[in-house]
């Protein structure tokens, strides 16, 4: 699973309240995937801010001209190796979200999904499904 799926799926875990669960084993399964989920999504997340921070700190003094440039939408002049490096980290970061990652999911049974969360949509709910997390 790519790591912007992994993200997705974390986030949409996060907004489960556990407590409205009453099946132990689904409550135990949903906990033992998000933190699964969310071990590969941090991982990745320390790796983007590792780039843009190495990006921030190399580039300090020209960073605020760059955006008063685009602030003002206008071409930005005068700055190609900032660009050219802005681009390069923006390639970097893009790299780690269409990574891979190896995250084993426990599939869930289709009907306990109703006891999940007041908040979960449809969407959500057939995206779940469609990475594993409910079973078809």
């Amino acid at each position: 699973m790519n790591i912007a799926t992994v993200n997705l799926a974390a986030s949409i875990l996060s907004g489960i309240k556990l407590n409205k669960i009453n099946d132990k084993r689904v409550k135990a399964t949903l906990l033992k995937d998000y933190l699964a989920l969310r071990k590969v999504a941090k991982e990745a997340d320390e790796d983007k801010n590792e780039i843009i921070k190495k990006f921030q700190d190399d580039w300090h003094d020209e960073l605020s001209e760059v955006e008063a440039f685009r602030r003002e939408n206008k071409p930005v002049e005068g700055h190609k190796e900032y660009l050219d490096a802005e681009r390069d980290a923006n390639k970097a970061i893009s790299d780690i979200l269409a990574g891979e990652a190896d995250v084993k999911l426990t599939p869930i049974a289709l009907d306990a999904v109703t006891s999940l969360s007041d908040d979960i949509t449809l969407e959500q709910v057939a995206f779940l499904q469609e990475i594993g997390l409910i079973e078809e």
